[in-house]
């Protein structure tokens, strides 16, 4: 096993030319991960891609994708969803969806919904919480797109990073 790298994404919204941007900077991952709300298609990013394509269905998206996506990446147990089912928008301290993952024996968890970026590593738990913002219609108060790189390590590591898209 290697370490895998991994790019997550979320609430582009139809804004494929910044998820392009991210692919290019981040280049080489393992594994591209989308949280919902592309209202579009990702196969005109993604098509030819040499990584993984994970994505789920936010609530701005049609029927066509799973509504939440479990995997392994290395070690650890991955657990996507858009997070509007869990009221992530209007949660901080994420009670529902930190049940949820606890319950589904999550080590990681990716979502999106609010469009604001946040990492959080529940020192109770030991479950990494990444919601990576929005990658099309930031929120944050730089309204800076963003997204977030996770690298899991045969070390047992999750190193969780935070990143905004340059200007244009």
């Amino acid at each position: 096993m290697s370490d895998l790298k991994i790019l997550v994404i979320s609430d582009s919204h139809g804004n494929n030319e910044n998820i392009r941007k991210a692919i290019e900077i981040e280049k080489p991952f393992d594994i591209l991960v989308h949280c919902g709300d592309i209202e579009g298609s990702l196969e005109t990013v993604t098509e030819g891609a040499d990584y993984e394509v994970k994505a789920v269905r936010g609530n701005c998206d049609g029927s066509d994708l799973p509504i939440e996506e479990e995997f392994k990446a290395g070690f650890f147990n991955v657990w996507v969803t858009h997070g509007d089912r869990y009221n992530a928008k209007y949660d901080e301290d994420l009670l529902n969806i930190k049940q949820a993952a606890t319950n589904k024996h999550a080590d990681i968890v990716f979502f999106g919904h609010s469009h604001f970026a946040e990492i959080v590593k529940d020192t109770e738990s030991g479950i990494t919480f990444v919601n990576p913002g929005s990658i099309g219609n930031p929120r944050s108060s730089a309204e800076k797109s963003t997204y977030a790189v996770v690298n899991v390590t045969d070390d047992y590591e999750i190193i969780a990073q935070m990143k905004e898209l340059p200007d244009a």
